[in-house]
């Protein structure tokens, strides 16, 4: 699951990044447009991750993750061979749509969370530790693949490798349906009451202006440090770096949970995250660009490295084993109509007003609006602990 993880990040979620601004530099598409299709991508994963969760519950791993690296990998090896606009982001809607439905965190986390229920947080910290050599893989290797090859010649070897990585994972691991409930249970596991309880629509909103952020950076990271005086290969390598410093990151996760409890270590990195967003923007004015750039990628990647498995650890506990893929499917369709709009609407700024300073402020306000949302989701779990309904987190 580790690997597929890294194969399935590497293209439909880093790699995209690299490629944009060479595909609008060598074919004169819009950069916006482009960036439309990674977000119809990001939005249509929210469909396949829900139906992918629902087929989890009921019927385990196998009939959803190798159908959806079949599909994935067919459609973006048309989008290699694209001659219009409309037909690389139609391609990539759906390939990106198909990958990161059935195959990002989203599916692996529940995956691995079900078979170690007794380890799951050291499974789960194995799981993201191997997660996080997507970006530090994918980006250096697209960027030099680019200089070699174009961005046509790129994307058909990073599709290789994305198949390379997952296959093993989508026909070999077999992970069980969710067990049946009593049935005095079945009825708190309707969808429609789960979404009703405090605890849990609360959390999808802080997922939401996450997600938002974290996608309009993401998107635009390397872009940004071009404009800042850096070449490709070198904001290539600072996207990369900021990738594998998700490692040392994860490495902290179980001390900072024993102390600041699994809510309080996630405020800790949207916290961090703002501050990396900032050095980022003070970058675009000029001055003192590479420590900025390294202070961007070692603190940004270990606040990103630790939100992976503290965001698996904090769905487990409140959704709960029985309803897990499909509630963890529901966060993906919030997360991906909010990561979808994040980077549409980053991308029209930067068309808009021929830079980044206005995405980077926005994705600060974006995290700055979880905290709040994350203290506002504490405030209704402790009034369900004190009513003896909802697990203790």
């Amino acid at each position: 699951m580790g690997f597929v993880t890294i194969g399935s990040y590497g293209v439909a979620y880093y790699s995209i990044g690299v490629l944009i601004p060479v595909i609008s530099a060598d074919t004169g598409w819009s950069f916006g447009f482009l960036a439309a299709g990674f977000s119809a991508g990001v939005l249509g994963s929210g469909g396949v991750a829900l139906l992918a969760g629902r087929t989890f519950d009921r019927h385990g791993s196998l009939p959803v993750i190798a159908p959806t690296l079949a599909v994935g990998t067919g459609a973006f090896l048309i989008a290699s061979w694209a001659q219009e606009p409309w037909q690389f982001v139609s391609a990539w809607a759906v390939g990106g749509a198909s990958v990161a439905g059935g195959l990002y965190y989203n599916m692996t986390m529940p995956v691995v969370s079900r078979l170690y229920p007794q380890k799951r947080a050291a499974a789960l910290s194995v799981l993201t530790l191997l997660g996080a050599l997507a970006s530090p893989i994918f980006y250096p290797v697209a960027g030099l693949m680019i200089e070699a090859w174009g961005w046509r010649g790129t994307l058909r070897g990073l599709v290789v490798l994305m198949v390379v990585c997952a296959a093993p994972g989508a026909l070999l691991v077999r992970a069980p349906a969710a067990a049946r409930p009593a049935e005095g249970e079945r009825r708190t596991e309707r969808l429609v009451d789960a979404l009703r309880e405090p605890t849990v629509h609360r959390v999808l909103l802080v997922f939401a202006l996450a997600g938002a952020g974290s996608s309009a950076l993401l998107i635009h990271q390397v872009a940004a440090f071009q404009a800042a005086g850096l070449t490709i290969a070198a904001a290539s390598g600072f996207a990369g770096a900021r990738g594998a410093f998700q490692i040392p990151g994860r490495l902290l996760m179980a001390p900072l949970t024993s102390r600041l409890g699994v809510r309080g270590a996630i405020a800790l990195c949207y916290a961090t995250a703002i501050t990396a967003s900032l050095a980022l923007l003070a970058a675009m004015g000029g001055a003192a660009v590479t420590p900025l750039a390294f202070y961007y990628a070692a603190i940004g990647g270990m606040s990103l490295g630790l939100l992976s498995p503290l965001n698996g650890l904090f769905q487990a506990e409140v959704y709960g084993d029985a309803r897990l893929g499909t509630l963890t499917g529901v966060a993906t369709v919030i997360g991906s109509v909010s990561s979808a709009a994040g980077a549409w609407a980053a991308g029209a700024a930067v068309d808009l007003t021929g830079g980044y300073r206005a995405t980077l402020v926005a994705v600060v306000a974006l995290h700055g609006l979880a905290l709040v949302a994350l203290w506002w989701q504490r405030a209704a779990s402790r009034r369900a602990d004190s009513a003896g309904g909802s697990p203790g987190l």
